[in-house]
C-alpha cells in the first residue's frame, strides 16, 4: 500500500465514476451487491415485522437480534463485501466473474483477516466514541448527557408506539429539548469529519485486505494515513455535496412516506413490508454507490498496482472510467 495525494478534485471524480458501477457485466456484479446486501439486512427484519404487526419486540429479543447483527457484522458481511470488490475489480478487467464468488473469502484463507480487520475498526470506533463522550461531558457537563440520554429514550418509545400505532407522533407529544444540547452537538459535530475520515480509511483496507491478501493492521494503518492524506479534498467533497444529499434525502423521504401511508391503509403488516421493501431497496442503491466510490478512492489514494503473491498474477490498476474517460 503506498498512501498518497489523490488530488482536490478526485473525490467527485470518484462519485462520478460510482454510479456506473455495474457497466461491466450488470447481471453479476449488480446480483453480488443485492447478496451481499440482503445477508446484512436480515437480522433487521424481524424485529420491524414485530412492531408493523403490531406486537413490538421486548428488550430481550431486541438485544438477541442486535447481537445476531453484530456477529454477522463481523464473520460474515466484511467477506461477502470483500468478494464483491473482487467481482467488480474482475468485472473491470475483463475477467468472467460469478455471484458465487462474493464467498470466496471463507474458502481462501481471507475469513480471518477481513474479521480481524473489521473487530479492529470497531475498537477504533469505540476509543473514539468514549473520547467523544468525554469530551462531551467537559463541556456541556454530565447532567446535561443525563438529560439528552433520557430526551432520546423518551424519543425512541414515542417512535416505536407510532410505528405500533400507525400513525405520527403529534409535535406535542415531543418532549422539550434538554438544556445544554447545544454544547453537546457541537461537539458531535466536531467529530464528524474525524468520523468520515476512520469510515473511509477502513473502507479502504477493507479493499486492501480483500484486493492485495495485505495484513490486517498494515491494511487499517495505510487506509487510515491515505485518507488523513486526503483529507482535505474528502471533507470539502462532503461539504459541497451536503446541501444536495440532504434536498435528495428530504425528498426521497417524502416519496416513501407517501408510499408507506397508502399501504398502511391495508393494514399494519402491509405497511411493514412496503417499508422493509422500500428500505432494502435505497440500501442496495446506496450501497452500489458507496462500492464504486470506495474502489476508486482505493485505487487513487492507496494501490500501488504490486503483485501480492498470493492469487499469482499481477494487479495493473485499471483507469476510471466516466469523468476522465
Amino acid at each position: 500500500m503506498n498512501p498518497r495525494w489523490a488530488g482536490f478534485t478526485a473525490p467527485f471524480r470518484w462519485l462520478i465514476d460510482a454510479f456506473d458501477v455495474g457497466r461491466h457485466q450488470p447481471a453479476v456484479v449488480v446480483g453480488a451487491i443485492i447478496a451481499a446486501a440482503l445477508v446484512g439486512f436480515l437480522p433487521s427484519v424481524p424485529p420491524q415485522l414485530m412492531t408493523a404487526a403490531g406486537s413490538p419486540p421486548g428488550m430481550p429479543v431486541q438485544v438477541l437480534f442486535q447481537a445476531i447483527a453484530l456477529i454477522v457484522g463481523i464473520a460474515v458481511s466484511p467477506v461477502l463485501v470483500a468478494g464483491v470488490y473482487g467481482i467488480i475489480d474482475g468485472a473491470e478487467r475483463g475477467q468472467p466473474v460469478a455471484v458465487a464468488q462474493i464467498t470466496d473469502g471463507f474458502r481462501d484463507g481471507r475469513w480471518g483477516s477481513l474479521a480481524l480487520l473489521t473487530v479492529l475498526a470497531y475498537l477504533l470506533m469505540a476509543g473514539v466514541a468514549t473520547v467523544m463522550v468525554v469530551t462531551m461531558a467537559a463541556v456541556a457537563g454530565l447532567e446535561t448527557l443525563q438529560s439528552v440520554q433520557q430526551w432520546s429514550e423518551q424519543v425512541m418509545a414515542l417512535n416505536a408506539q407510532a410505528q405500533a400505532s400507525g400513525s405520527p407522533i403529534k409535535p406535542d407529544a415531543m418532549p422539550p429539548l434538554p438544556e445544554g444540547l447545544g454544547g453537546a452537538l457541537a461537539v458531535i459535530l466536531a467529530f464528524l469529519p474525524l468520523w468520515g475520515l476512520i469510515g473511509i480509511g477502513s473502507g479502504w483496507a477493507l479493499v486492501s485486505v480483500a484486493l492485495r491478501g495485505a495484513a490486517p493492521v498494515t491494511a487499517l494503518v495505510g487506509g487510515l494515513r491515505a485518507a488523513f492524506v486526503n483529507a482535505l479534498p474528502l471533507v470539502a467533497f462532503v461539504l459541497a455535496l451536503l446541501l444536495p444529499a440532504a434536498l435528495l434525502l428530504m425528498l426521497v423521504g417524502l416519496v416513501v412516506a407517501a408510499v408507506v401511508a397508502l399501504a398502511s391503509m391495508l393494514g399494519g403488516l402491509v405497511g411493514g413490508l412496503v417499508t422493509l421493501a422500500l428500505t432494502f431497496a435505497f440500501t442496495v442503491v446506496f450501497a452500489a454507490i458507496g462500492y464504486g466510490f470506495t474502489l476508486n478512492g482505493w485505487r487513487a489514494a492507496c494501490d500501488d498496482g504490486a503483485n501480492d503473491g498470493t492469487t499469482g498474477r499481477d494487479h495493473p490498476t485499471p483507469p476510471m472510467a466516466g469523468f476522465e474517460a
